[in-house]
Order: structure tokens, then sequence, then C-alpha cells
């Protein structure tokens, strides 16, 4: 009996007259407008966090190990990670990769301009998915290639700046006790939309590096260690601390272990931050939704008055007539998110394929309104709106026990 007044009230059969339509759609359409508005929000800002933190991550992976008197001389102190030393922290078992790299300050000159940036060497086994994925032209050398170790992969903002494309040649400037010059070609063009990292960072031959410093085959000038979660970040920190303090005692440097969160402390309090702005609009949101529903069955229940005090008269309980009138607000919550989640997840989809809402990288590190969508926070926030929902809808239905048979059928 309940289901079937509920369906009645709600429409579903001869349709519903007076103002019980109105407010059906007004709620409808407060809790579709509410779901939309909450899933774009979580979806952008995990998009924000995800694709910026593996920005971070294709750059300098999850834990970096460098010298502590790193940036002190012309020439910084290396760190020394001889094989015994490498195999210990690939031994590791949240360890995935250990990839050496060598960072130095330089100047690119052509005829018409020059720029100075960080030049990054890399070798052989350094894992190159993440740059591959950016590249817009060309790409590393082969090993086969005649160009050796004098080559460089530039970011297109350098490129750009400096006119130079795939095959240009240009004179690259180490400043260090003696001025060094080294001819490069250009291989590569890359271009991943952080210009934190994309105006100051080219790659090139870990080996060439090296020999402009001096420096032995096991000399870096730090250690990029993934992970094989993010989430194991902190316990690799200390499987991590624990190989390089015996690398410390043989070799009587100090050096610094680092997570990716201490070295860009900066850009992840700032997602932080969007974490709580995100709380804020879900509980704004939901309040609005809420307030609407709310709205929608009172005016129901009022517009109903005679109905409810016959059905009273009847013999029906309090609790079996609030039943009715909970069932009919769950009718319209369910449709209501139905067509928030069609509207919201199909806007999501749209941004992500074709990139409609683009951003300025200089300020927001990314070329576009990111979009992550994820079935589990997606049920979790349907079934969480639908139960949050429904307990606001108590207090309205509450009304029902005041309505007395005799006074409303009068009214009637």
């Amino acid at each position: 009996m309940e289901k079937f007044l509920a369906r009645r009230l709600y429409g579903r059969d001869e349709g519903v007259r007076g103002g019980s339509r109105p407010a059906i759609i007004i709620a409808t359409t407060g809790i579709a407008v509410g779901l939309v508005v909450m899933i774009l929000t979580l979806a952008i800002t995990r998009g924000f966090k995800t694709q910026i933190r593996d920005k971070v991550m294709g750059f300098s992976q999850h834990i970096t190990v460098t010298n502590s008197r790193v940036g002190l001389g012309v020439v910084e102190d290396p760190v020394s990670c001889n094989d015994a030393a490498m195999r210990a922290l690939v031994a590791q078992d949240l360890v995935e990769r250990v990839q050496p790299y060598i960072n130095k300050p330089c100047i690119i000159r052509t005829d018409e301009a020059f720029h100075g940036f960080m030049l990054k060497g890399i070798g052989p086994d350094y894992d190159r998915t993440f740059l591959n994925s950016y590249m817009v032209r060309g790409g590393f050398p082969e090993p086969q290639d005649s160009l050796g170790n004098n080559w460089v992969v530039l970011s297109k903002n350098i490129a750009d700046m400096l006119g130079l494309d795939v095959g240009s040649k240009a004179d690259v400037y180490f400043m260090q006790t003696q001025v060094r010059i080294r001819r490069l070609t250009v291989t590569g063009i890359y271009e991943t939309g952080f210009m934190e990292y994309d105006r100051m960072f080219g790659i090139s031959e870990l080996q060439l590096l090296q020999r402009l410093n001096d420096w032995e085959p096991y000399e870096y000038s730090g250690l990029e260690i993934g992970l094989k979660s993010v989430s194991d970040v902190e316990d690799g920190y200390f499987q991590v601390r624990e190989v390089v303090n015996d690398l410390e005692d043989l070799t009587g440097e100090d050096y610094l272990v680092r997570t990716l969160y201490d070295t860009h402390s900066g850009l992840f309090a700032w997602l932080e931050v969007l974490d709580l702005n995100v709380w804020i609009i879900l509980a704004l949101m939901l309040g609005i939704a809420g307030f609407t529903m709310i709205s929608g069955l009172l005016i129901i229940i009022f517009e109903r008055t005679a109905t409810i005090g016959t059905l009273k008269a009847l013999g029906a309980s309090n609790k079996t007539v609030r039943k009715i009138f909970l069932r009919l607000a769950s009718y319209i919550i369910m449709k209501g998110m139905a067509i928030g989640n069609i509207i919201g997840i199909s806007l999501c989809l749209i941004q992500k394929w074709f990139r409609i809402f683009p951003l300025d990288p200089a300020n927001y590190y990314l070329d576009s309104v990111p979009m992550q969508l994820g079935a589990g926070w997606l049920i979790t926030l349907n079934v969480t709106m639908f139960l949050l929902s429904m307990l606001m809808m108590l207090l309205p239905s509450a009304v029902i026990s005041r309505i007395v048979p005799s006074k409303s059928i009068r009214f009637e």
C-alpha cells in the first residue's frame, strides 16, 4: 500500500495536479544540480592532484638522495654510490627503481639569444616513459646514432625562445673554474605544461656531465628512487634512509633523503587547500539540495493534508503515512541523482576528451581543466548523498503526526 500510494502522489499513474508537480520538479532539479556540482568539484580536484603529483614524480620520482653540501661550490659535491649500495637500494621491497642523475647549471647560446637553465644528465637505464609521453617533436637518440654524448632534449618553451628545433645545434657553456663549451645537437622537444620545469630543465647524457665535473663513474648529483606506490612514501623513506646511513658510514659524507612532499612542500600545501575548498563546496551543495527537498516535501504534505487525514481516519498510523511520504521523497531523490549523474559524468568526459576549458600553465601547472573520474568515489558520493538526503527528510515528515483527521477532512 505504501509503495502504491507513494507512486500515486508522485504522479506515475494519473499525474499530479496543483502545486505538487512544481514542487517535485524544483526538488528534483535541486538534487540534480547539487550532484552535478559535487561530481565536477571532486573530478577537477582529483584531476589536479593526480596530474600535478604525476608530473612532479615524472621529474624527480618519490624520493631523492643528494649531498647535504649541494650547491656550495663551483662543482657540487656528489653522491658516491657504488654497485653494492645500488643493489642494496633496489633490494628494498618497496623500491621499484633507482635512477642516478646529474644536474649542472649552464647557458645555451645561439646567434640570436641565450638562456640559462639546468641540464639534467640521465643514463641509458633511466625510465624515460614520462618524458616520452610529453615529447612533441623528435625524441631521445638511439644507441646506434653517431651523436655520442653530444645531444640535448629541450622543452618547447626553451626551444621557441632560442629559435631551435630538432636537428639544430647550439653552444652550451658550463661555468666552472674554467668555462667549458660543448656544441650539442637538439634531438627532441618536450612540453609538459609544468612551466616551473619546462623553463628550467633540459635533458642530456649523464656521462657527458660526469666528465665535465671530473667525477668517477659512481658519482652523481643524486639518486631518484621510485617506489611501487605513492602510498608507500613514508615507509619507503625509512627503508631508503637505512641504506643511506650505511652509505654515509662508508663514504664519510652526509646525505639528504627527501620525499617529493619535502622537495615540493609549497605545491602540495596548495593542493591541501583545494581539499578544504572541496569540503566546503560539498557541504554547501548538500545543504542546498536538502533545503529544496525539505521545501518540496512540505509543500506536498500541506497540499495533501486532506489525503493524510483520510488515511488516518481509515486506520493508517502516523508511521505508515510517514513511510508513504518518505518513499515519495526517495523517488524524487533517486530521479534527481540519476539526472545529476548523467549530466555530471557527461560534462567530465567532454572536458577530458575535448579540453574545452583551457588553463594558463604558468599559473595552474596544467594547460586545461583536468578531470579524473573513479567508480569508487562516485559510488561513495551517491550513497552518501542519498542517505543524508533521506535523513533530512525525517524532519518535514514529522509534520504528519500533527495533522488531525477531523480538522483536515473538514478543511477539505
